[in-house]
């Protein structure tokens, strides 16, 4: 046990079990009464089930992520502006093309003060002694911050107890995302409104709760339209209002709102984040965000990649195959856990498939090293006692468009079912508080 956890383990024992196990009931009540909830298939929704013992990390190893993440941020959107309005060849135009989400018919288009990315999350995992690793990079719809601020304020209203020998870290984030909407749109108050994919997405809990938050209207596909002009129309019962800005939580925007790709493209609607910023969420990408971070910074990454292999190398392809029990294959357009293949926990006919699926489609995978990263206890009810189950860490950062860069402190802890090392809400993991200590 890391000494920082020594007052934690002191007020828990303090309380002892029985209070504790009550404690543990009633915030998972508050849970179900807030429908704070996460959708696993079409058919079963779930609370979301969280482990109220908070994670903690120290100053330093706090400050050393933040950097890191503010300076992989910086140089993805670099990255973004000169591959859709410049000439970018940092990365292969062989993998630039193969990635589902490259968009050429973004080619010239660019978003509101040259930023694609506004909201980011990025996966890590520590190594031990504070030595983190990126997995991967989530620029699309990063989601799961309002999961890191429902969890820690849940935690400080059931066990207000654990938190007082410490001094966390404290923060918000509805002034950095309105300053976020005003530097995009130059005006104080810009028309702003979240869009949904509607009460049964998946992450509905969240659209709702950031709406709450940010005073934003949270709106359906049905509640906007393009108006002759081409600019894009909300429909109040005081009538039809313009919309300046989109944060947007769906993927397919004609598939909600017909014509508003056409009104983003002609610059009459600003989108969070802007249409194009997936092709940095592509797994192969990610390979290359080091050398990103040297060219367009000029410095070196504070925070490494795991090691992983591009398998449309013939030579690192066959070298992946005569390992294939060794290693850890993504898809490239994976995302929430989904198309995540650990092999050493997979029997020898699933090796033989994903062999063969490496073999017919090199370009929709690439190869990891499996780590060996940090756990972290979770509370057993019924025994009173605790495990320990593997965790990594989603932070999320914001760059406005002024340049501004904000890391909010934590980010979300994710953790692993017993016996695996899938940490994603959509794969039946869970959550925990995450405090950074001042």
């Amino acid at each position: 046990m890391r000494a920082p956890y020594s007052k934690m383990i002191e007020t828990i024992n303090g309380l002892g079990a029985r209070e504790i196990g009550k404690r543990w009931s009633n915030a998972n009540r508050q849970v179900e009464l807030d429908s704070f909830t996460f959708q696993l298939d079409p058919h079963r929704w779930r609370p979301v089930p969280i482990d109220w013992v908070p994670r903690l990390i120290g100053r330093e190893e706090w400050s050393r992520i933040a950097a890191g993440v503010e300076q992989r941020l910086r140089a993805i959107n670099k990255f973004l502006l000169e591959l859709y309005c410049g000439k970018q060849d940092v990365v292969p135009k062989s993998v630039v093309y193969s990635s589902v989400n490259f968009n050429p018919a973004l080619q010239m288009v660019r978003p509101a003060k040259d930023v694609y990315a506004h909201i980011y999350g990025v996966d890590l995992v520590n190594l031990g002694d504070g030595n983190y690793v990126v997995l991967e990079d989530n620029l699309r719809i990063p989601s799961g911050i309002s999961y890191q601020l429902k969890c820690r304020n849940l935690t400080e209203r059931a066990i207000p107890e654990l938190k007082r020998p410490y001094r966390v870290r404290d923060y918000e984030i509805r002034s950095t995302y309105l300053r976020l909407f005003e530097s995009l749109c130059n005006t104080r108050s810009p028309a702003c409104v979240i869009l949904t994919d509607g009460s049964y997405g998946p992450a509905f809990f969240e659209h709702r709760y950031l709406s709450e938050i940010l005073g934003i209207p949270l709106v359906e596909g049905s509640d906007l339209f393009i108006a002759e002009d081409g600019t894009v129309r909300a429909r109040t019962i005081d009538g039809d209002v313009r919309v300046d800005l989109i944060y947007r939580r769906v993927e397919d925007l004609e598939l909600f709102v017909p014509g508003l790709t056409e009104a983003y493209r002609q610059g009459k609607v600003i989108l969070v984040n802007a249409l194009g910023t997936g092709v940095a969420d592509d797994k192969l990408v990610y390979l290359w965000v080091p050398e990103m971070i040297r060219r367009y910074l000029g410095q070196e990454p504070i925070l490494p990649n795991a090691k992983a292999y591009n398998l449309m190398d013939p030579k690192v392809r066959q070298f992946a195959l005569q390992n294939i029990g060794k290693l850890v294959f993504k898809a490239r357009e994976g995302y929430g856990g989904l198309g995540v293949y650990i092999m050493q926990d997979l029997d020898q006919s699933h090796r033989k498939e994903m062999s063969q699926r490496i073999i017919d489609r090199p370009f929709a995978f690439i190869a990891q090293e499996p780590l060996d990263f940090s756990k972290h206890v979770v509370f057993d009810r019924k025994s009173g006692g605790f495990q320990e189950r593997y965790i990594d860490l989603r932070v999320y950062a914001v760059q406005d468009g002024e340049g501004r860069v904000t890391v909010f402190p934590g980010g979300l802890t994710r953790v692993a079912r017993a016996n695996t090392r899938i940490t994603n809400n959509s794969s039946g993991g869970s959550c925990k508080p995450t405090w950074v200590l001042k």
